[in-house]
């Protein structure tokens, strides 16, 4: 059975397109790289295992989040999945369940499959969201929330979603309401100046994309951009809080985004960079 059939918000992995093939390829060659190397410096299997599984995971995640960040850029997907094996050298516990439900966020905000997402979507969403939420981490039921309200008030609206955002909404309350007093905002000049720079980076690239070309995965009608402006700056904007609020273990949760921002950044400057200098070159 195709994923498509049972979700609106899943996509698939066609392994008949080459860059499909590389990022397997890459993800599973750093996978079994990171493994078997745990494994020569005398860490048991199990632990070497999840090492390696963390690892694949960041950087395929790197990969897809720029796949959806950057919908008519294929190759700045292959920064950020770079950026992402480097990002998981220096901080090697990613939150993997919170960048899969990230990942959703950002396509039920969207469409890039170029469909609503299901009520059966939108309740597994929920379900995780929740989950992550009542492990004190209430912020990503407001990132839920904003992302269910956005898809109810943007082009085509899901106005079901909106249910789906209140009680989103409240169960963040409800968290954040027993952890009051608990959590303080762990900011510091370096962490400020990270976030500004990728902020002060990523902004321009995304102001730029003003015409998608990209189309549904499903449909092949074109991909709204104020969609995708909205999914760019939620994803940003829940990276920012996030790290606002824990600190650098909050970047070290959320490093293949991180990267995905940082990837989409630079391949967009190199490439305008290339075109100038081949516009200097060619002869009058």
């Amino acid at each position: 059975m195709k994923i498509e059939r049972l979700s609106s918000v899943a996509r698939s992995i066609n392994l008949a397109y080459p860059t499909n093939r590389a990022i397997v390829i890459i993800t599973l060659l750093f996978l079994l790289g990171t493994t078997g190397l745990q494994l020569f410096l005398g860490e048991e299997i199990s632990s070497a295992s999840d090492s390696g599984l963390r690892a694949g995971v960041s950087v395929f995640l790197a990969w897809a989040f720029a796949r959806e960040l950057d919908t008519d850029n294929e190759l700045s997907a292959f920064v950020a999945a770079f950026l992402g094996c480097a990002g998981f050298l220096l901080f090697p516990s990613p939150f993997l369940l919170a960048l899969f439900l990230e990942l959703l966020l950002i396509r039920i905000i969207n469409r890039s499959t170029g469909l609503a997402a299901k009520t059966s979507d939108s309740l597994v969403i929920l379900l995780l969201s929740g989950w992550i939420s009542f492990q004190g981490e209430w912020l990503f039921g407001l990132f839920t929330a904003l992302a269910f309200f956005l898809d109810s008030f943007l082009p085509e609206p899901n106005r079901c979603n909106r249910i789906f955002g209140g009680i989103a909404f409240l169960i963040s309350l409800f968290v954040f309401m027993r952890t009051a007093g608990k959590e303080s905002i762990l900011m510091n000049t370096q962490l400020g100046l990270f976030m500004l720079a990728a902020a002060f980076l990523y902004i321009p690239q995304l102001l730029s994309s003003r015409k998608i070309k990209s189309r549904g995965d499903l449909t092949g009608i074109p991909l709204d951009p104020l969609r995708i402006h909205a999914a760019q700056l939620t994803a940003l904007l829940s990276a920012v809080l996030f790290a606002t609020l824990k600190g650098w273990a909050g970047v070290e949760s959320l490093m293949p985004l991180w990267g995905a921002f940082l990837g989409i950044s630079l391949y967009g400057y190199l490439h305008m960079l290339l075109k100038r200098l081949c516009k200097v070159s060619r002869p009058d």
